[in-house]
């Protein structure tokens, strides 16, 4: 791979050598224009690049989130679940591979050989995310770029991908690694290049790399925390969802839970209580049920139904309206990143948190717009508000997705690794603003994270997670 004076976009490469044998890894933040320049290499932008010279590789396999994005809508449009009478688990995963003889030992490494039989619907973020990676590698391309592979995975399961990215390694296959999180370097990483405001400012050996990236960890945080009364000094006033009775203020109450699909248990005997103020962290390995979980409260999954579970004091199954409960929610996850794929600007998306609809399609009040305003002001986004959601880079869609879920800030606020795709920075940034969210107690905090780094001290219950058969 060779590259001389590139430009695409708002960056500038002016050169750029991987040899066969390398295991390159890039760092940039997610303003860097890092997702520009995985474009570049992966060969997505060829046509709109301009350079002295683009050499790239002809066997190039490429894992980036709008691959797995364009799979996901693939398999939207083969969901035959209403017109069955069960969950359509999707394609087999099985499928997705070529030769699974050969490639089994590294599809014992990924720890996805107990996923070959299921459908891909059944799938966590992570394993879909593995199952991605598998199948370029099983196509038997000489060199394989990743957008942020580590993201959605679980401690152990970041281990195994480390430990099979190593084997390609060994096995002479080029790598090339974008990454947004330092701590996500793997130790056998040969080179390192580092991104700063559309250029490669720093590229060499690791160990000539590795420091001026760990200088960066004390890049200043996006300030978008610091405000919160000021955007809802009305709320943090309003006591309806202080009620003193104990049986209106518990919000989620679980007995004894169970979800599955086509009569494999995801999870089982799970029972979770959530009052007003009890910030409650969930954690586990990928394919334990933890999304499941969170579909199963949201209403997102038919074992809803036939769960002993009361939602804001009511019963599930007992008649109640979802989107009225809906209301008091508001949700961030990957499912919502990836069904959120409708026309419309960036303030749009914001103001349709109000609504609880993705996309907008009802007339809005100015009171509305500024209020969406200034949650991108928070996010120093406000050049963006004009901007379709779907153009901006993937990590500032996950931004804008945060903003969405707050604008109202409901009684219970739903975070399915929110953080997914964002840098340091801007990981601490959301952290940070929940915390005080926490401390101004304006909602209750139900979140789920693969990541130890983002366990917090305003989580007062902690819900762990196994694999059933564990």
């Amino acid at each position: 791979m060779k590259i001389r004076n590139a430009t695409l976009n708002k960056i500038c490469i002016k050169s750029f050598d991987a040899h066969a044998r390398d295991a390159w890894l890039i760092w940039g933040s997610n303003s860097s224009g890092l997702e520009d320049f995985f474009r570049l290499i992966s060969g997505e932008a060829e046509k709109e690049a301009i350079a002295d010279r683009l050499d790239l590789p002809e066997d190039i396999g490429i894992v980036s989130f709008k691959k797995q994005q364009v799979l996901y809508e693939s398999e939207l449009k083969k969901n035959d679940t209403d017109f069955m009478d069960k969950l359509d688990p999707g394609t087999l995963t099985m499928t997705f591979l070529e030769d699974i003889e050969k490639y089994s030992d590294l599809i014992e490494a990924f720890d996805m050989t107990a996923c070959l039989d299921k459908g891909y619907r059944q799938l966590s973020t992570g394993q879909s995310r593995k199952l991605l990676i598998l199948s370029q590698i099983s196509k038997g391309v000489s060199c394989l770029v990743l957008q942020s592979p580590y993201d959605g995975l679980d401690p152990k399961s970041c281990r195994e991908m480390n430990k099979a990215l190593f084997h390609l390694h060994q096995q002479k296959k080029q790598l090339i690694i974008f990454v947004t999180n330092i701590s996500d370097i793997p130790s056998w990483c040969t080179h390192i290049g580092v991104m700063t405001k559309g250029r490669l400012t720093h590229q060499g050996e690791r160990q000539e790399i590795i420091q001026i990236l760990e200088q960066n960890l004390h890049t200043q945080s996006p300030d978008f925390q610091a405000s919160v009364q000021d955007l809802y000094k009305t709320r943090v006033t309003d006591k309806k969802n202080k009620i003193e009775d104990k049986e209106q203020t518990q919000l989620v109450r679980l007995n004894k839970g169970f979800a599955g699909y086509e009569g494999t248990t995801i999870f089982q005997d799970i029972s979770l209580s959530i009052a007003w103020g009890d910030h409650t962290l969930v954690t586990g390995p990928n394919g334990c049920g933890k999304s499941t979980l969170l579909q199963v409260i949201c209403g997102d999954h038919p074992a809803c139904y036939q769960n002993d579970l009361k939602i804001f004091g009511i019963q599930r199954g007992t008649g109640e309206s979802i989107w009225e409960l809906k209301q008091h929610m508001g949700i961030v996850s990957s499912e919502l990143h990836r069904n959120y794929n409708v026309p419309g600007t960036t303030l749009h998306c914001i103001i349709s948190g109000l609504f609880d609809s993705i996309g907008l399609y009802r007339q809005y009040s100015s009171l509305q717009e500024q209020k969406a305003m200034a949650w991108l002001g928070r996010l120093n986004m406000d050049r963006q508000a004009g901007t379709p959601f779907r153009q901006l880079e993937y990590a500032q869609q996950r931004l804008v997705l945060i903003a969405r879920a707050l604008i109202k800030l409901p009684r219970l606020l739903i975070l399915d690794e929110p953080t997914q795709g964002l840098d340091e920075s801007n990981r601490k940034a959301v952290l940070d603003f929940l915390k005080n969210v926490a401390k101004e107690d304006l909602c209750t905090i139900l979140y789920v994270s693969h990541r130890e780094d983002e366990y917090r001290s305003f989580f007062n219950q902690h819900l762990k997670m196994i694999h059933k058969n564990a």
